[in-house]
């Protein structure tokens, strides 16, 4: 089971547990008054509250939703960035195109830690600012260099220059989250004036089933919002699949550009360490 599944139900549950404790407490306030009104007025003005709570929860859970999927887009915009700098560097006449190569090898392998490591946007965040910085300054426009070399080197500033945009709106998002302390302030007071508010009514079965399912969604929605409020951190972090897949491809590509040792090469008929090519090695002192 995923890590948001696991703290998805835990949620539900912690929830309902606090909620049938605040109805608990109602059940006993409510109780002392014996008032034929207490109905009406606990309908009426739990109506109210629970159709404000739901149009603000609905609203903030839609923004969240939005900030999680460009989170995502981001992600993807940042991994078609490392590609197309990657092919542009790759089989360029440029002669630092070798440390570009590596330095881009690096940036993917920082970004696939920063997105794995529950801490990756705090602990890689300042390498991968120096390295992308280092990257761009690589490919700068010198007098000498050839027209295909100098469009090589302007097609990659355009393409530096967006993924500089990228990261600084990663870099933005993993400091500060969406959504802020005063909508918990609302969300919590709204739950709990709710859940009391249920106490009016008679301790049936069905009232507590249709109140523990209240609280249980309530929860689910409030670790829902919270997870996708702060995309590069637990619980809800983005994945890191479109860079680990880049990550491999470059790899596969590095393996296949390394120079083969003797032996190695697929030849069937190169000889093999410690037996000559027109045979086996006999045991024994030769005669």
């Amino acid at each position: 089971m995923s890590t948001i599944a696991i703290h998805v139900l835990l949620a539900g549950c912690a929830a309902t547990i606090i909620g049938l404790i605040l109805q608990a407490i109602g059940w006993f306030t409510f109780s002392r008054y014996k008032s034929s009104d207490t109905k009406e007025i606990a309908g009426v003005v739990g109506l109210r509250v629970s159709a404000i709570f739901g149009i603000a929860v609905g609203l903030i859970f839609a923004a969240t939703t939005a900030h999680l999927m460009e989170a995502k887009q981001d992600i993807r915009e940042e991994t078609r960035l490392l590609g197309t700098l990657y092919v542009l560097v790759e089989n360029s006449p440029i002669a630092k195109a070798g440390l570009v190569r590596d330095d881009l090898r690096q940036y993917v392998k920082l970004s696939k830690s920063e997105l794995d490591d529950p801490d990756g946007a705090e602990r890689f965040a300042e390498d991968m600012n120096q390295l992308v910085l280092t990257l761009c300054r690589r490919m700068a426009l010198d007098d000498q260099d050839s027209p295909e070399a100098r469009w090589t080197k302007v097609e990659f500033q355009r393409s530096c220059a967006k993924l500089i945009d990228v990261r600084g709106k990663k870099r933005v998002g993993s400091i500060e989250t969406l959504i802020s302390s005063p909508f918990w302030i609302f969300f919590g007071i709204s739950f709990s004036f709710l859940a009391i508010l249920f106490g009016v009514f008679e301790r049936g079965v069905m009232n507590i089933v249709f109140a523990s399912l209240f609280y249980f969604a309530a929860g689910v929605t409030g670790l829902l919002i919270y997870a996708a409020s702060d995309p590069y951190h637990e619980p809800g972090k983005v994945d890191s699949l479109p860079i680990t897949r880049l990550k491999e491809r470059m790899e596969a590509i590095a393996d296949a550009e390394a120079p083969k040792a003797p032996g190695d090469n697929g030849d069937p008929g190169a000889p093999k360490s410690g037996t000559p090519k027109n045979g086996t090695a006999k045991s024994g002192t030769p005669k």
